[in-house]
C-alpha cells in the first residue's frame, strides 16, 4: 500500500512539473507572438499644425488624453502667444511643441532671413513651455543647407522636410551637421496637384474630401511602410465632423502603433549620409489650391462653435506641406 502511494506521489509530481512546463511554454509563445505582432505594426506619429484658431487643438487634446497618446504640435504665428497656457499645458503632458514660420519657404533664402524667424520662434516657444524647442519647419517644410547651419547655431535638433520616400517617413542625418531632417510621409493625388503630405489640409487643397482622405490613408497603410507621419491642420481636422470621423478611425486601427515623438524617433534607423546626397523635395504644385468644397461648408463637430467668419485664404492651404 505504501509503495502504491509513493508511486502515485511521484506520478503527481511529474504531472505537476509537466503542466507547469507546458504553461510556461504557452506563456512564452504568447508573449513572443505579441511582441512580433507589435513589431509588425507601423511606427506612426501624429503631427498637429496650428496657426489660425485654438478650438481644433483643444478638441485634439481631449481625444489624445482619452487615448493616452501625445503628438508633435507645430504652433506658429500668434497662436502660441495668444494661448500660452494651452501650449504650456500640452508640453507638460508630453506633447512635443515645434516652432514654425509660414511667411515663405526657406529654399535659397539668405542665412539671416532664415536665422531670425527661427530664433524668434524658438524664443517664443521656449518662453511659453519652459522646455527646449527641438523641432522647426518653414512653409512647405522647405529647407536647404543654410537652414541646417542656422538650426545648428540655435541648437535645434530637427528640421522638418518634404517627403522623399513616398509614404515612408524617414530621418536623415547629414554627416556635416548635428541637425537631423525629418522627411514626412508623402502621397500622390495625380495631376495636376501631384504629391504632398498625408495631411487633411494638403489633401483638401488638392481637391480631396474627407472620404478620399480616409481612402488615401488606408492605401498608405496597405503599402506597409515601417514609419509614417499623419498630419492634421487642427482648424480643419479638429473642428469639422467628416474629417474628424476619419481621424477617429485612424486612431483605432490595429495596424498602427501610435508613438510619442521621442518613441517614434527611437523606433527607426536614422539614415546618415553626406548632405549633398540627401534627396531634397521641392515639388509644390498646389500653390493655388482647388478644394472640392469650401471648409466652411463642412459640418462642425458638435460642441465646437461654427465660426464661419474664419475663412482661410486659399494660398494659405499650401502652408500644410
Amino acid at each position: 500500500m505504501k509503495r502504491k502511494n509513493k508511486t502515485n506521489n511521484i506520478f503527481t509530481k511529474i504531472l505537476v512539473v509537466f503542466l507547469l512546463f507546458t504553461a510556461s511554454v504557452l506563456a512564452f509563445n504568447l508573449i513572443g507572438n505579441k511582441k512580433n505582432f507589435e513589431s509588425k505594426k507601423i511606427n506612426t506619429m501624429l503631427m498637429l499644425i496650428e496657426f489660425e484658431r485654438i478650438e481644433g487643438i483643444l478638441q485634439w487634446e481631449k481625444e489624445l488624453d482619452k487615448r493616452g497618446f501625445t503628438a508633435l504640435i507645430k504652433a506658429q504665428g500668434n497662436i502660441p502667444k495668444e494661448n500660452p497656457e494651452v501650449f504650456k499645458r500640452l508640453a507638460e503632458k508630453g506633447h512635443e511643441i515645434a516652432g514654425g514660420y509660414d511667411g515663405e519657404p526657406f529654399w535659397d533664402m539668405p542665412y539671416e532671413r532664415q536665422y531670425e524667424p527661427m530664433k524668434e520662434s524658438k524664443d517664443s516657444i521656449e518662453s511659453i513651455t519652459g522646455k527646449a524647442m527641438r523641432v522647426f519647419g518653414s512653409r512647405y517644410f522647405a529647407y536647404d543647407e543654410t537652414t541646417l547651419k542656422a538650426a545648428e547655431a540655435l541648437g535645434i535638433e530637427y528640421i522638418l522636410g518634404r517627403g522623399t520616400r513616398d509614404v515612408e517617413a524617414v530621418i536623415y542625418q547629414p554627416e556635416e551637421y548635428k541637425v537631423k531632417v525629418i522627411s514626412v510621409t508623402n502621397v500622390d493625388v495625380g495631376e495636376p496637384m501631384g504629391r504632398g503630405s498625408l495631411c487633411d489640409y494638403s489633401l483638401w487643397a488638392r481637391g480631396a474630401d474627407a472620404k478620399e482622405f480616409g481612402k488615401i490613408f488606408d492605401e498608405s497603410i496597405a503599402k506597409k511602410p515601417t514609419n509614417m507621419i499623419l498630419v492634421s491642420h487642427a482648424y480643419l481636422g479638429g473642428t469639422r465632423l467628416e474629417w474628424w470621423n476619419e481621424y477617429e478611425k485612424a486612431l483605432s486601427l490595429e495596424q498602427i502603433n501610435w508613438k510619442s515623438f521621442d518613441d517614434w524617433i527611437k523606433n527607426q534607423e536614422i539614415i546618415t549620409m553626406a548632405n549633398a546626397d540627401i534627396p531634397l523635395n521641392k515639388e509644390v504644385k498646389y500653390v493655388q489650391p482647388k478644394p472640392a468644397k469650401p471648409m466652411e461648408d463642412y459640418e462642425p463637430i458638435p460642441g465646437i462653435e461654427d465660426d464661419s467668419e474664419i475663412q482661410i485664404p486659399l494660398d494659405d492651404a499650401a502652408k500644410c506641406l
